[in-house]
């Protein structure tokens, strides 16, 4: 029976999935679930605030692979700091018309699987992608979590803490600085406050910003509103 916000809420479901069918499906293989419809700021549905879902069927993974969206998509579930899945839902038939090689796919999922830690499961239909749901939550709540570990995206590998990336964040969107640069200028100066009291040349010290660049920041930085 669903329990829907009372008490506790073992799964938060994104307004976008409330047609998918998996919440009738919950309902019919597991008891006293409590679930509440949302607006996720990331994946589709979050199991006991710990584990990101991002359920896709063949055809849309296909169709995100190409426009790039599922790399989107991944870099933010392994930047929220909580464990993600992708799940793929489908069969052969939702790609037999695709002009996608094997090759490509198999080439995005390394990506996400090994270089940004995001694993992959499949599933037939509607009724084991809830299932697999259920049964997720059922271990979440019987063993602890490996620790999520953060990366930078654009730079798989790079480990960073919940301060850093607020740190990160607020320097590389800075015009012409990014990831690369704004990780750079930290490690340089340590501090965002270093950082707004150094000079124009100071800034061109780190390795990839030239004049025009640290001239550009510098009076983002320094110019009155």
């Amino acid at each position: 029976m669903y329990l829907p916000n009372k008490g506790k809420v073992n799964l938060k479901i994104d307004f976008r999935e409330q047609r998918s069918g998996i919440v009738e499906e919950i309902g019919k293989l597991a008891d006293k679930i409590s679930f509440e419809l949302i607006t996720l700021p990331v994946g589709d549905y979050l199991i006991e605030d710990k584990i990101i879902i991002e359920r896709k069927t063949l055809s849309d993974f296909l169709v995100s692979i190409k426009n790039g969206r599922i790399f989107q998509q991944a870099y933010r579930i392994a930047q929220s700091g909580k464990n993600g899945l992708i799940i793929l839902e489908g069969d052969k038939s939702m790609v037999d018309s695709s002009s996608m090689s094997r090759k490509a796919v198999q080439g995005a999922l390394i990506h996400l699987e090994v270089f940004v830690g995001i694993p992959v499961i499949r599933s037939i239909n509607v009724q084991e992608t809830a299932a697999l749901m259920v049964d997720i939550l059922h271990q979440c709540q019987q063993q602890p979590l490996p620790r999520q570990k953060h990366i930078i995206s654009g730079s798989p590998g790079i480990q960073i803490n919940k301060k850093q990336r607020q740190k990160l964040f607020l320097i590389q969107n800075l015009p012409g600085i990014g990831t690369k640069k704004g990780l750079a200028l930290l490690k340089s100066f340590s501090t965002i406050e270093n950082i707004l009291n150094t000079s124009q040349v100071g800034l061109m010290k780190v390795k990839g910003i030239g004049k025009k660049l640290a001239e550009r920041v510098y009076a983002i930085l320094h110019e009155p509103f």
